[in-house]
């Protein structure tokens, strides 16, 4: 009888230790042992945390698995945590790991000095190969003139957006990447798009429950990790890991270190020049090949997304669009262009741009972050490992910023006196801090260039009876893309 007295009493401690939330974190759900609670899968994450933000503040815990998740929902936090150096790595998912095919390379997923080394030398050559310089807007100027030859073909079609639009940002990556462009109706190219398209799907899909539950990696038989996805985004990351290397392979052969022609070809000289030396350790041909992966996959995938959110949102507020013909028609003669530089002659169109940024949250919770050291934030105790996800939606919606957060408003970035204006506060569209976008200036040049030809040559509508809705895909845990829809493109004369 005592036996089982002190059996059953060592089973309730037992339970209490595992039920029992440790002090100090801040508040939100801790759920069931070894489940924690898990999300829906029939409202996006995004919005489920954001009603539990109304229960339990801008500063949310959430267990779910393994995984003890702080979602900071508030503007001014999220500036502030993100500087901290503390809040730089990233957590060791299995959707961020099998990007950097199981080591910590490459720019997005990797830390420390990687990642350090690696965006240093991003930038750089973003910069020196042309990002923010006249040269490289004028090959977006070309691509968008070739747009428009395309886009000619596919008037008075009740069609879903045509391919090139995706294939014109993908050559701005690839002159700057590998110095190469492809023909707009390249089926190899509209291949390459659909790929791309596909594996951040995967990404985000299913697999994410090897991230809540890392132990299903071992134990998850054959049968289950291919009905979660398992092998879907392995092998997607594995083809798209094999177009790089076959790039690297045709740069090594051509290589003229006196005349370096694009990124692979400075990081193969910098590669050379750290074995001479042997001072540097994070060059490999495997981080090469991981970080343009990622710059293909991350950036292809988004710009496209956002010129066709945008190109949707035309289609939907024809007044919004006659708007802003009628200030490029203005300020733009026919068959001409204006540079980036230039924007302020099209505020309108800027604000525009940034609504629909504001509206999309085109990363709602942009990547998440991980706690490197235990450390605190506004007096919450967080443990190291912790996931801290920056909810960039939240500002986007929070009426502190916006009259009409819950509206298409592109007056919101509108002064009185109609020049646009450039508001920081709660806009935060391409993350803040350590880990802010590398990407953020080409992807605005890119936007509105395309957007600016676009809009000067053709018109977009909904096909008769059809209403456009915008509403978001429940599963989307990283990248907002807009549902797949069918527009009518009426060329202007």
């Amino acid at each position: 009888m005592v036996t089982e007295a002190l059996l059953l009493g060592f089973l309730i401690f037992l339970i209490f230790l595992l039920l029992r939330r440790p002090p100090g974190l801040p508040p939100g759900i801790w759920g069931l042992p070894v489940v924690g609670w898990l999300p829906s899968t029939s409202v996006c994450l995004s919005d489920q945390v954001m009603k539990l933000r109304k229960v339990y503040g801008d500063i949310i815990m959430w267990r779910t698995g393994c995984l003890t998740s702080v979602f900071l929902c508030n503007y001014d936090t999220i500036k502030t945590v993100l500087k901290r150096p503390e809040f730089s790595d990233r957590p060791t998912f299995f959707t961020y790991s099998v990007f950097s095919q199981g080591s910590t390379i490459g720019l997005i997923f990797s830390n420390g000095l990687q990642w350090q080394r690696n965006r240093r030398f991003t930038l750089r050559q973003l910069r020196d190969l042309g990002m923010g310089k006249t040269a490289l807007e004028d090959a977006m100027q070309e691509e968008a003139r070739q747009l428009v030859q395309d886009f000619k073909k596919h008037t008075g079609k009740d069609q879903p957006l045509p391919l090139s639009l995706g294939v014109a940002v993908l050559n701005i990556i690839w002159t700057l990447v590998a110095d190469t462009r492809h023909e707009l109706d390249d089926p190899i190219a509209h291949d390459f798009i659909r790929f791309i398209g596909n594996t951040n799907d995967h990404v985000q899909g299913p697999v994410f429950l090897f991230n809540m539950f890392p132990w299903l990696l071992t134990l998850a038989p054959k049968f289950l990790k291919k009905r979660l996805g398992y092998y879907a985004v392995k092998n997607d990351l594995k083809r798209v890991q094999e177009t790089m290397r076959e790039f690297i392979k045709q740069h090594k052969a051509t290589l003229d270190p006196s005349h370096p022609r694009d990124l692979v070809d400075f990081y193969l000289i910098e590669l050379q020049q750290s074995k001479d030396s042997s001072q540097d350790d994070t060059l490999s041909e495997k981080d090469l090949t991981e970080l343009m992966s990622e710059l293909f996959v991350a950036g292809v995938d988004t710009t496209t997304s956002i010129l066709r959110w945008s190109i949707k949102y035309l289609a939907k507020y024809p007044q919004v669009q006659a708007r802003l013909q009628r200030d490029i028609d203005a300020m733009v003669p026919k068959g001409g262009f204006l540079y980036y530089h230039e924007r302020s002659k099209l505020p309108y169109l800027e604000a525009f741009i940034h609504e629909v940024h504001r509206c999309v949250s085109l990363a709602p919770m942009a990547i998440a972050h991980s706690a490197s050291q235990d450390t605190q934030i506004e007096g919450y105790t967080i443990p190291k490992g912790t996931v801290v996800v920056p909810h960039l939606e939240c500002c986007h919606k929070d009426p502190k910023y916006w009259e009409q957060p819950h509206h298409f408003h592109p007056d919101h970035f509108i002064n009185p006196d109609r020049s646009f204006n450039a508001r920081k506060e709660g806009f935060v569209p391409f993350a803040i801090g350590r880990r802010s976008c590398p990407g953020e200036s080409l992807a605005r040049v890119e936007v509105f260039v395309f957007l600016t030809v676009l809009l000067q040559n053709f018109s977009f509508a909904p096909p008769p009876g059809l209403e456009l809705t915008m509403d978001k895909d429940p599963e989307v845990l990283i990248i907002n893309a807009p549902k797949p829809y069918r527009v009518i493109i009426t060329e202007r004369v």
